[in-house]
């Protein structure tokens, strides 16, 4: 070991040289942590000057949804073509817009997917969606099925503990559109509505005019497919058949969403990204079937914005909703059911155009609360699907309000305790939402004389502790009871 005297230094000196470039190095090290701090697992392509510029309050802005653009290399009009994905950076600097109309005449810009106004073009009309998208398309119905005995599946989407989530289901490519027996008087209530209502229920920005399109012919292609025998289209697919109405539309001369409202029983909401925040915004929207609401309200809004009425929705879920919008793909559509009890068939009911904020009866029984009995009561059911569209990029909601008396329930095992205890203890604001007090008393009292009884019988153990059933939002031998109505 070489001492410090052959060296001709002295400790001291060494001690104070090695506190200095202790303290140097200490200082730079920390430096580049504070500096590089999260930055460990550096990506092998340098990070893009345009991330470097998001701003922290808008973190969707560079957010896209994966891109199927590569499938474009199996159809037959693209052979040899270049269907790389596009960068994001690139997706959005030349973002088809949505806060003005887009010109798709424009070559070199994009949708949210990645298609380009190229793309778009040479795709034409009625492209092979199940390709595009990554969902299959639905099977037929069965030969013997007949529409005036069909009804709709048992919804029962009832959760214990109970608390405000988007509670989605596994998507079925067969049941996007649920036609049964009700067909014709949903078809002319909704004809009455839009007489009535107009534009507080049907509208269409000029920005969302393509994906309209697209999810015209995407309903229209599975209702051939599913319901061979009612809808066809013409050899061109210009024309569209409708057997049940005896009526044919010209798919040129016809804006795409009046198709669907002249043909489909469902109501449809387009959410589309906004190239300068990320977010989604209401587009265009056909819906008859709202409570308390009418669409036109929220037109333009932003995802967080249509839901400040429901209950924990800014506290519990606008974040997680808005990130889940951004990401979800084309292949992954989903499925929900809500739910609520009302003392009528309170399929549409909103305040009127010239009421004052926050004047408007939600009961048929204004004033008479106290008549209302259990044969009143309805349980009204929402099925709902959430869908990425393959090319616009477009996010669809598309649903339906489905209605059962109360009492129906009375035999459906485990049922009437389930939502007897969501009621009597589930979260106050929530079931408030729900349903209004009066009718939650009388179900109340209702649902606990049924739980009893089937206890009594042996359908339910004593000992049952209550929770989401594993069937659902069904219940257990709902498709026996179903299916002696369906065919």
């Amino acid at each position: 070991m070489l001492s410090s005297k052959i060296l001709g230094v002295s400790t001291a000196h060494i001690s104070v040289a090695g506190a200095v470039v202790c303290i140097i190095l200490f200082t730079l090290q920390r430096f580049l942590t504070v500096r590089w701090k999260g930055r460990e697992r550096k990506p092998s392509i340098a990070i893009s000057k345009e991330k470097e510029k998001v701003k922290p309050d808008l973190p969707y802005l560079l957010q896209f949804p994966p891109s199927r653009r590569h499938v474009l290399a199996t159809l037959p009009e693209f052979d040899k073509a270049d269907v790389q994905a596009i960068a994001p950076e690139i997706l959005k600097s030349q973002a088809l817009p949505t806060v003005t109309t887009p010109d798709f005449d424009k070559e070199g810009f994009y949708t949210p997917t990645g298609f380009s106004t190229q793309d778009i073009k040479k795709l034409g009309r009625f492209p092979d969606y199940a390709a595009l998208s990554g969902v299959r398309d639905p099977n037929p119905v069965p030969e013997n099925w007949d529409i005036t005995k069909a009804k709709f599946r048992p919804y029962r989407p009832f959760r214990w503990g109970y608390h405000q989530h988007m509670a989605l289901m596994k998507y079925d490519p067969d049941w996007w559109v649920e036609l049964t027996s009700s067909y014709h008087t949903i078809m002319s209530t909704r004809r009455s509505l839009l007489t009535q209502h107009g534009s507080r229920i049907f509208f269409q920005n000029p920005c969302a005019t393509h994906a309209c399109r697209e999810l015209m012919e995407m309903v229209l292609s599975f209702l051939c497919k599913r319901y061979p025998m009612h809808f066809s289209f013409s050899s061109d697919q210009s024309l569209f058949h409708n057997n049940l109405l005896s009526t044919t539309t010209n798919l040129l001369q016809t804006d795409p969403l009046q198709v669907l409202f002249d043909n489909v029983p469902e109501d449809y909401a387009v959410m589309m990204r906004n190239e300068t925040d990320g977010l989604y915004y209401l587009r265009a929207a056909i819906v008859c079937s709202s409570v308390g609401w009418y669409v036109a309200q929220h037109r333009d809004a932003p995802l967080k914005t249509i839901h400040t009425h429901v209950p924990d929705y800014e506290s519990k879920m606008a974040f997680s909703m808005d990130r889940w919008f951004s990401k979800l793909s084309t292949e992954a559509p989903v499925s929900r059911c809500s739910w609520g009890l009302e003392d009528w068939e309170a399929f549409h009911t909103s305040p009127d155009p010239d009421a004052s904020s926050g004047e408007w009866n939600r009961s048929a029984f204004n004033g008479r609360e106290e008549e209302v009995t259990v044969g009143d009561i309805k349980l009204r059911c929402d099925a709902q699907t959430l869908r990425r569209l393959p090319v616009s990029g477009a996010v669809v909601f598309n649903f339906k309000a489905i209605f059962w008396d109360l009492d129906e329930l009375r035999n459906e095992r485990f049922v009437p305790q389930l939502l007897a205890k969501m009621l009597k203890e589930g979260k106050r604001d929530l079931i408030g939402y729900k349903c209004e007090e009066h009718v939650r008393q009388v179900a109340m009292r209702a649902l606990g004389a049924w739980a009893e009884e089937q206890v009594g019988k042996g359908w339910v153990p004593r000992e049952w502790e209550v929770g989401t059933l594993e069937e659902s939002p069904f219940f257990p031998g709902w498709e026996g009871k179903w299916r002696l109505f369906d065919f």
